[in-house]
């Protein structure tokens, strides 16, 4: 599901940006839902074209943006070994997140995508490889967001 977000002339098809979330600028700004309403704070998106739409004035960039497709990028996640098959659809639990603060693999660990896509559905693209985790049995995958 493609979303829409004003950015500034001359952003090139195909470039990935991540999106970090708001500033106080933009909370006083009329087109802000545009910007920031179907963006999630830390994914990646991906710039498909620049829309037909009329340009705006931003406040935080001193200029004129324009309104261009994004797409939301995949991403990497914990799934269960058992559970993760190629193609397939499936919603991400809390449960599926599982982490210990003492864990010695916790800077490595994807965990945080698990939690902020909790009860999200997910169509599994491909299965990267299995991540040793001492509490369950964990595989790393690539998904796409589906709602």
């Amino acid at each position: 599901m493609n979303k829409y977000s004003y950015l500034s002339r001359g952003i090139k098809p195909g470039s990935v940006f991540t999106y970090l979330g708001e500033t106080f600028e933009c909370t006083q700004c009329s087109n802000r839902k545009v910007c920031h309403n179907t963006l999630n704070i830390g994914f990646s998106y991906r710039i498909l074209k620049m829309t037909e739409g009329e340009s705006v004035y931003c406040t935080l960039r001193g200029e004129k943006v324009f309104l261009y497709e994004v797409s939301p990028e995949p991403i990497v996640l914990l799934a269960p070994r058992g559970r993760v098959k190629e193609g397939a659809i499936m919603e991400i639990k809390l449960d599926d997140a599982f982490c210990k603060t003492d864990c010695e693999r916790l800077g490595e660990c994807p965990v945080l995508f698990n939690v902020l896509i909790a009860n999200r559905k997910v169509r599994v693209l491909e299965r990267l490889e299995d991540f040793n985790c001492s509490e369950k049995k964990l595989s790393l995958v690539r998904v796409e967001i589906l709602d």
